[in-house]
């Protein structure tokens, strides 16, 4: 690849952050509703929301509790079931692979010993993964949201 061809992608790149960022975030911030946080942020007593870096910039779960159920929203932390069997495949997003491989293997860990369901975006299909531990989280059944 050329510097005109690195060129061309970053471009591309960023005119995709800049339509996502007018899409998804001037709004909020013109409404006055825009909060930064780092590490962690409690949001109430049963969500939080947690740094998950590696991914892309600012990346992070939705952590929730409700007195002994728990489950984690990972977002984009997992693109594939494969990942869970190899946290350190990583998809071709993330910016950080190393650290992103870190972050999932710690998050699946968590999730298996404090049996959280693990709730994917981009997996197929619409529910959460059970998870136990053992040698560490392994699916052990599907948790299906009803649909309609």
């Amino acid at each position: 690849m050329d510097s005109s061809d690195t060129l061309n992608t970053l471009l591309v790149s960023w005119k995709g952050s800049r339509l996502v960022f007018n899409d998804s975030i001037a709004p909020v911030h013109r409404a006055g509703q825009a909060m930064l946080w780092e590490d962690s942020h409690s949001i109430d007593g049963n969500l939080l929301l947690e740094a998950a870096p590696g991914h892309t910039p600012g990346s992070s779960v939705l952590t929730l509790r409700s007195g002994t159920d728990h489950a984690v929203l990972v977002g984009d932390m997992l693109h594939s079931p494969v990942q869970v069997l190899d946290p350190a495949w990583n998809s071709c997003f993330c910016d950080d692979p190393r650290r992103a491989a870190t972050t999932r293997a710690s998050f699946l860990s968590r999730a298996a010993e404090q049996r959280e369901l693990v709730i994917p975006g981009h997996w197929p299909g619409h529910g959460a993964a059970e998870g136990r531990d053992g040698d560490g989280f392994a699916v052990a059944a599907w948790a299906a949201f009803p649909r309609g």
